[in-house]
């Protein structure tokens, strides 16, 4: 059993979290259909379709973790999606593929995309996690109004660690790429 707040927290989070993402995809099709197409997992004629299914997936799933609708299932579906995504990037990673955007938020912070690496692959299996808790039952007490006071600061904190954390991966990669010399170049 879990407490029905951290429950809560995990749901809007998880509403947030899939509503910006989805957000993300409708704003800027395009972008994501490259994106999607660097990935070199579709053939071409899929991506278009894809790009959107995704969008409508996120857009679904935001919406029932906002609306608390069949914990289990939306857990299990988010999961299963991140899982898809998490592939992604693992089958990209086995290839060398390391120089393509992840699709996670297209640069948000202002510079270019987020790269692929292995910390994505971390972070994902932490969410996949926090999402699959999420379905477990909740222990029966009632949420008090402290409760719901605690609920939205801790909604702004989940969120800026998130955001921080994707920013971490961003200045990692843009470390990694001062430390490298040009190809073709002589570092002596």
């Amino acid at each position: 059993m879990l407490d029905p707040l951290v429950i809560k927290l995990l749901s809007l989070a998880f509403a947030l979290l899939l509503a910006a993402a989805a957000w993300h995809k409708l704003t800027e099709p395009v972008r994501f259909r490259g994106i999607l197409a660097a990935y070199w997992l579709l053939p071409e004629a899929l991506v278009a379709p894809a790009a959107w299914l995704f969008a409508v997936l996120e857009i679904g799933l935001a919406i029932a973790w906002a609306l608390g609708w069949n914990p289990a299932a939306t857990a299990a579906a988010t999961a299963a999606l991140l899982g898809v995504y998490t592939l992604a990037i693992g089958v990209n990673l086995l290839r060398g593929r390391i120089y393509i955007d992840c699709g996670c938020g297209f640069g948000a912070s202002g510079g270019s995309g987020q790269q692929l690496s292995s910390r994505l692959l971390l972070r994902n299996a932490l969410l996949i996690a926090a999402a699959l808790a999420a379905a477990l039952p909740p222990a029966p007490r009632q949420l008090l109004l402290a409760d719901y006071v605690g609920l939205a600061s801790a909604c702004v904190v989940l969120a800026l660690l998130y955001l921080g954390a994707n920013q971490l991966l961003l200045n990692a990669q843009a470390i990694n790429s001062w430390r490298k010399p040009p190809a073709g170049s002589n570092p002596t």
